[in-house]
């Protein structure tokens, strides 16, 4: 750790050794102090540095858990869920929890100097006080980038931090602002943050468990290796260490618990954390209005089926109950063989004249094309559908509407709805409605696109 510190002022970036600008730090591997346990644990919290003797690890909390802040001498912590109902331990004193709905679910939370009251905050950054807890100010009325994910108050209690997904920071009262990573694109969400004693810096947790150091903040250890089904929700601070909290997602039975996995599998076009799903990228509208959390939705579906495909499995797009296991053990090792190798890619067929094909890949426009799709009598349905088998070359067989037969060699071949398919045809033009119902290609384009259209790949016909 040491090496790596002194080395960051003479580095500018290096995204995959884990240092991204000079000054910031991001430990993927587990290096875990010794004795300090092991992450992973769904609503748990555990302790590196001075906090791993102060208060004993802590498991089966109510949750799922969402946020942690420690007692100002560092001898206890609160822990709140997603509806903010607050749990004590070691000398944290109870000030209450929240009664009433919510607009936003509860993410992080915050001690005054002496202990004698908390603050929580949602993840449209409203604030909520208790105890003695003043109110500084917050994001609350904002248009926001990305949601606020935790808070840390100034060590007089006169002010806090609220950090967002992205690593934004936003200041109130007298927190001073020491930098953000809102400018860089990281490879998982921050879901958390703490100040140093003396306000001379401060650190981020990802969901993932890396770290990010700030001023003076010091390194203890990480909550890396932890499984995707227990993300880290939190951190909070103790002189010479700090604690991090492990909250859940749902249960993998269940269609939100498989996409908030497969969110961290690389499988969606969204990331998840416990401030819900964010979209990684600009992606067109089309593709945002497929988006149903929680339900059967073409975007689940599709990514099911190229979990399915990478691990080996039957591509139907329905994790049974034989392939939950499967699921478990890929979000158990999220950096493994079953992680998403392709990227998200996503096409739309638009039969607007000329007729086109656009696909993109990963938010990128990378493939724009003429297309043809069906003509009269036989018309390409229109809808969004995930690519379910593909084809180098293949002699396409069938009846024409005036009763003949044909039998047509086509290459780079997609099918995404039945008989439809993206492919390349020869033809004297492209750009208007004269296929049997697939979306045709010239052959540049169908080249260009058929490496996109892997199995669970979206295609939109509109």
């Amino acid at each position: 750790m040491s090496y790596l510190r002194s080395f960051l002022p003479r580095c500018v970036t290096a995204v995959a050794a884990g240092l991204l600008v000079p000054g910031l730090v991001l430990l993927a591997g587990n290096v875990s102090p010794a004795g300090a346990g092991s992450a992973g644990t769904a609503n748990f919290v555990l302790g590196y540095g001075a906090a791993a003797t102060a208060v004993a690890n802590q498991t089966g909390l109510a949750g799922p858990v969402t946020g942690i802040a420690s007692t100002p001498d560092g001898n206890g912590y609160w822990t709140t869920t997603a509806s903010g109902q607050v749990v004590t331990q070691g000398d944290a004193g109870n000030f209450g929890s929240i009664t009433t709905p919510l607009r936003a679910p509860i993410v992080g939370m915050a001690s005054t100097s002496d202990g004698q009251g908390n603050w929580l905050v949602a993840s449209d950054g409203g604030v909520f006080s208790f105890g003695d807890a003043q109110f500084f100010g917050s994001t609350g009325g904002m248009v926001l980038n990305q949601p606020v994910v935790g808070m840390a108050s100034t060590s007089d209690g006169r002010g806090y931090w609220l950090v967002a997904a992205d690593g934004g920071v936003f200041s109130f009262g007298d927190a001073p602002f020491f930098g953000s990573t809102g400018n860089i694109v990281l490879n998982e969400p921050v879901v958390g943050i703490t100040a140093t004693a003396d306000n001379g810096g401060y650190r981020m947790v990802a969901s993932d468990g890396g770290i990010f150091d700030f001023g003076d903040a010091a390194f203890y250890g990480s909550g890396t290796g932890a499984p995707l089904t227990a993300p880290v929700v939190g951190m909070a601070a103790r002189p010479g260490g700090y604690w991090i909290a492990f909250g859940s997602t749902d249960p993998l039975t269940t269609v939100l618990g498989q996409e908030e996995v497969l969110a961290g599998l690389g499988y969606l076009p969204l990331s998840w954390s416990p401030a819900g799903f964010q979209w990684r990228w600009s992606v067109p509208a089309t593709l945002q209005a497929l988006w149903l959390p929680g339900q059967n939705g073409v975007i689940a579906k599709g990514a099911i089926m190229a979990f399915e495909s990478v691990a080996g499995l039957t591509s139907d797009g329905s994790i049974s109950t034989g392939e939950i296991a499967a699921l478990q053990a890929a979000a158990n090792d999220p950096a493994g063989p079953d992680a998403n190798p392709n990227g998200y890619s996503y096409a739309v067929a638009s039969e607007s004249n000329p007729e086109s094909l656009t696909v993109w890949h990963n938010g990128v426009v990378v493939v724009s094309t003429p297309a043809n799709t069906g003509g009269a009598g036989t018309p390409t349905a229109v809808g969004s559908f995930p690519v379910y088998l593909r084809l180098r070359n293949q002699v396409m067989r069938g009846t024409n509407p005036n009763g003949t037969t044909y039998a047509d060699p086509v290459q780079f071949v997609a099918y995404f709805n039945g008989g439809d398919a993206l492919h390349y045809m020869p033809r004297t033009s492209y750009g208007d409605p004269q296929s049997l119902g697939c979306v045709e290609l010239p052959l540049a384009g169908a080249s260009a696109t058929w490496p996109y259209m892997t199995l669970g790949s979206i295609v939109t016909v509109d």
